[in-house]
């Protein structure tokens, strides 16, 4: 039986390498705006590490990204992008309730996992730009300043949703499937 002491030092070294992964990869793709891996390694940190794992490394990663993303500061809105994180660790978390060890690269679980994300990525891209609307424009926000806001964003929410379902069909199942062999060293 694990030490609990080992088995909370591992659960930080989990969290601190995914997070280091992310805003790593994050400044890579950073000339391509919203295609980046955030998205994709909160849903694997969920799916292989649970729940708990998935939400810190979300949180921390976002709240991180948020303050030194070379696009700047996002200031205020900062709560609502969190919020909007943890859409992809509950993904993330139910798929492996649904898939599990069962997961297979080459089946139609990938296209659905894909899918999963561009659904995450449409409600996360839905809820900053009405958060922005609102931070914006409140008091006077009314539906249309706030459709507006949602149709400007429309532009970077389109790529952050087609880039989110090609790397959760084809990367996630990679990762899932990769990373419990190099965690055994198989």
């Amino acid at each position: 039986m694990d030490n609990p002491s080992n088995v909370q030092t591992r659960s930080v070294a989990v969290v601190a390498v995914f997070t280091a992964a992310i805003i790593g990869s994050d400044f890579a793709l950073a000339q391509f705006p919203n295609v980046k891996l955030l998205d994709t390694l909160v849903f694997v940190a969920s799916f292989v590490f649970g729940l708990g794992t998935g939400a810190a490394v979300a949180v921390i990663s976002e709240t991180v990204w948020s303050v030194i993303s070379p696009w700047g500061v996002a200031g205020v809105v900062t709560p609502f992008l969190v919020l909007g994180e943890l859409l992809f660790v509950v993904a993330g978390w139910a798929a492996s309730r649904m898939w599990g060890k069962k997961l297979k690269v080459l089946s139609p679980s990938p296209v659905f996992i894909g899918a999963a994300m561009a659904i995450c990525a449409f409600a996360w891209d839905f809820e900053t730009n009405a958060a922005t609307a609102l931070l914006e424009y409140w008091p006077q926000l009314t539906i249309q300043k706030l459709l507006v806001t949602e149709m400007v964003g429309a532009v970077f929410a389109i790529s952050h949703e087609v880039s989110d379902f090609l790397l959760g069909m084809i990367l996630i199942p990679l990762v899932i499937v990769l990373l419990p062999r190099i965690r055994r060293g198989d």
